[in-house]
């Protein structure tokens, strides 16, 4: 199911990874969900799952947004010293200026 806060990802719980760092750290001056955020929550997912060849956790990795075609593309570059592998992995895509208003926590 999509996350019920921004409606972009898939998760398992009722909000997903990215929403869920706005609730645990509050900013009051940030009202919408940036690309850092993003770009964090995919790079973290990517470290704790591991290379997708090898599923070794250990491995260089450059992270980044392309803009093409009013789309915006988060991709991640891995490089794995253990088995040598190199790849480019897209992360996500989103609209050009679309924003994700975080809600309010209760």
């Amino acid at each position: 199911m999509l996350c019920s806060k921004c409606n972009l990802r898939e998760t398992d719980s009722s909000t997903c990874s990215v929403c869920r760092l706005k609730l645990l750290t509050p900013n009051p001056s940030k009202p919408h969900v940036t690309d850092d955020d993003i770009i964090t929550y995919h790079t973290l997912k990517r470290v704790t799952e591991g290379c997708r060849e090898c599923g070794n956790k250990s491995f260089a990795y450059e992270a980044g947004v392309k803009e093409e075609n009013e789309l915006k593309w988060y991709v991640i570059l891995v490089d794995c010293g253990a088995c040598g592998k190199a790849y480019e992995e897209i992360m996500e895509v989103r609209v050009i200026n679309e924003p994700i208003e975080y809600e309010e926590s209760e």
